[in-house]
Order: structure tokens, then C-alpha cells, then sequence
């Protein structure tokens, strides 16, 4: 009989990566979990959606958590019937879920990306070591945190970040430009990922774009197709191109590639535009209460992770800060050539220390030994 697998994956960048791991190879096994579209595309059979887990904020997640704690009911009735546990990422669940998977009756767990413990909570590092067989990490600096845990029962591996292989451009330069109806590169907009994050940024980067409009030809924003309504209404009467994959694959990339400069909402797609080579700024707006619990509780100086990965700011982080301040920053970058170009030459170091080309394969032979039950 085949292993049978449950996939506990909690964000759409932890799906994406699964997603392209996942795709071949993995015949003779019975894939089953938390899934997107994607996977779901690949015969992962389906418990519940990553979007109905996707929250970010200790504000934004209180009223979620009876829907919350429904999903993980049945996530975990299914668990009873899995042999191998393979979690990925959102420790808010997944770290209960992988507690209990031993008392199911699970026969091995695997966690693939490990929480922020660089960041906060560090006694989650502990949790994995005690409750898992293998953590898979994904940043270079993550394997020293865990050494100390490990023994014959918990192995830490490290093989580099999927992304390395993943952020490619579908199309070339000249039919991204026609697409977008401008002769110049344009200034990349991304609100964000999750419908809180686009209501929310949304009106910061129509104030931004307002003030830069008579110094930038054209602005373009890549997003998911159930949010072009809401975002092209927003922007009427500016100069922004909205594209979804309904105009072209991999809308973000190839903006990415194609773009004079970036402004960012913090997470996974900074690191992304950094493996594009493409100069950016990162910001972020969350509620008071969240950001000042995050003040008080953060541990790291930077929330960028090219920044985190390279130990200094080379990507300026403005987090709750005013519409103003990122059209200033943003006009500094897009009139200095020099500044733009020493970005681009920190992202290739970025390249280097995450793994260099062919970690997709190399993760795809982890995984398929890691799951196997002999």
C-alpha cells in the first residue's frame, strides 16, 4: 500500500513551494491535507483551503479562530488515518497539529519551514526538535539555531530556498512593456497576498501613486484575479496596469524582472523581487494593538528576510509608516541609478547563500527519502 501522506500547509508561499515539489516523482504516494488550487491540480485531495488559514495579526486572527479551530478538527480526523505527517510553515496550527499527531497514531512527522524563532517565540525550536523526526529548513542561518537539538530521534536539513529556481520571468522584456502600455519600465505595486493586506494597503499606494504620477510613466500591479475588481476601481484615473494570470503566467515575476523599482508589503514577495534582482522597498500597515505587541515581542532589526539573510538594510523597511515617507524614500531610489545598482549587486550574494540553482530537485530527493516509512 502506498504511504499515505497528509499535508498540512498554511499559507500560499508554503503552497506554491510544495506545489513545485510535489508536481513529479511522487507517484506511490497518497497525498492528502490543507491545500490550494495548485495542489490540489497535482491529486492532493482536498480537507480544507489555505485561504480559509491565510491570517496574519494577533487582531486580524480573533475573529477566525471558531472557523480556525473547525478546520483542525478535521484536519485531524483525517491525520488519524495518515501514516506520515508533513508540515509546513504556520506554526499557530501546525505545532499543535504535529503534537498530536504521535497521539493518533502518526508514524512519522516531518516539518518543512521552520517558524521565526529568530524572531520571537523561540521556544517553538524546542517543540519541533521534541515532536518531530526531520525539519527541512529553507534559510541558511536557521540550520545553527537547530543543531543543538539534534540526536537519533530529530535531523535538521538544509539544501537552499525553492525560490532560487522558482522566481523566473514567463515572458520577455518588450512584450511585458506592450502588455503594459508603456515605452519606460514601470514602478511595480504589491499590496500584498491576503485580502486584509490589499483593503488595507490599497489606499497607502493610490496616495503614493498620486504623488509620483508626474515622475513615473506607468505603474503596474500584479495580483490574484478575485482582487482585480476592487483594485482596478481603486485605481481608476491613475496610470496602473492590474494583471492577473488571465493576461499572462507568473504576473508578479514578470513585473518583477521588468520593473524600474518595487514597493513591496512585507513578506515572502521581497525575497522574491531580491532573486529578480530587482530594487525594492518593503513596507507594512497592522492595526495598533498588533503593532505594538510586535515591538515589544520581536527580536530580530530587520523585517525583510534579504535583509535578515545579508545582516544590514539593504532593502529600507517602513513599517506603519505614511504614504509620504514611501513616495520619498521611493523617488530617492528611482533618481539614483548607483543606489539601484549596488541593491542589485547585494541580491547576488542573496543568490549565492541560498543554495545557487537545482534546489527544487535537490528538496523533491529529500522529501521522497524523508516520507518513506523503512
Amino acid at each position: 500500500m502506498p504511504v499515505r501522506v497528509f499535508l498540512s500547509v498554511g499559507d500560499i508561499s508554503a503552497g506554491n513551494y510544495v506545489y513545485e515539489i510535489f508536481r513529479e516523482g511522487f507517484e506511490n504516494f497518497e497525498l492528502v491535507g490543507i491545500t490550494s488550487e495548485k495542489l490540489e491540480s497535482i491529486g492532493v485531495r482536498s480537507v480544507a483551503k489555505v485561504s480559509e488559514l491565510s491570517v496574519v495579526g494577533i487582531a486580524e486572527v480573533l475573529p477566525r479562530l471558531l472557523e480556525i479551530r473547525r478546520i483542525y478538527r478535521r484536519a485531524l480526523r483525517e491525520l488519524e488515518r495518515c501514516d506520515v505527517l508533513l508540515a509546513c510553515d504556520a506554526p499557530g496550527f501546525n505545532l499543535r497539529l504535529v503534537r498530536d499527531a504521535r497521539r493518533v497514531g502518526v508514524r512519522k512527522v516531518v516539518y518543512f519551514i521552520s517558524p521565526q524563532v529568530w524572531a520571537w517565540k523561540p521556544g517553538r525550536a524546542e517543540t519541533i526538535a521534541r515532536f518531530a523526526d526531520h525539519l527541512v529548513v529553507i534559510l541558511p542561518f536557521e540550520v545553527d539555531i537547530y543543531k543543538r537539538f539534534e540526536s537519533e530521534g530529530f535531523r535538521v536539513h538544509y539544501v537552499g530556498h525553492p525560490l532560487v529556481d522558482m522566481v523566473k520571468p514567463s515572458v520577455g522584456r518588450e512584450k511585458f512593456l506592450n502588455l503594459v502600455g508603456s515605452e519606460e519600465e514601470p514602478v511595480n505595486l504589491m499590496p500584498g497576498s491576503r485580502w486584509g493586506e490589499v483593503r488595507r494597503h490599497t489606499p497607502i499606494l493610490r496616495e503614493v501613486v498620486n504623488m509620483l504620477r508626474n515622475r513615473v510613466e506607468s505603474f503596474v500591479l500584479p495580483t490574484f484575479e478575485e482582487f482585480r475588481g476592487f483594485l482596478e476601481d481603486s485605481f481608476r484615473g491613475f496610470p496602473v496596469r492590474v494583471l492577473t494570470d488571465r493576461e499572462l503566467s507568473s504576473p508578479a515575476y514578470n513585473s518583477m524582472f521588468y520593473s524600474k523599482l518595487s514597493l513591496i508589503a512585507s513578506g515572502t514577495s521581497s525575497l522574491e523581487a531580491s532573486l529578480a534582482l530587482n530594487p525594492h522597498l518593503v513596507f507594512y500597515r497592522v492595526s495598533a494593538l498588533t503593532y505594538l505587541l510586535a515591538k515589544l515581542l520581536v527580536k530580530v532589526r530587520h523585517v525583510s528576510l534579504p535583509n535578515l539573510i545579508l545582516g544590514e538594510e539593504v532593502v529600507p523597511e517602513l513599517i506603519n509608516r505614511p504614504p509620504s515617507e514611501l513616495a520619498r524614500i521611493a523617488l530617492k531610489l528611482l533618481e539614483s541609478e548607483s543606489k539601484r545598482e549596488l541593491m542589485r549587486e547585494r541580491f547576488m550574494e542573496l543568490r549565492h547563500r541560498l543554495g545557487g540553482e537545482g534546489v527544487i530537485q535537490r528538496l523533491r530527493s529529500l522529501f521522497k527519502e524523508l516520507l518513506e516509512l523503512t
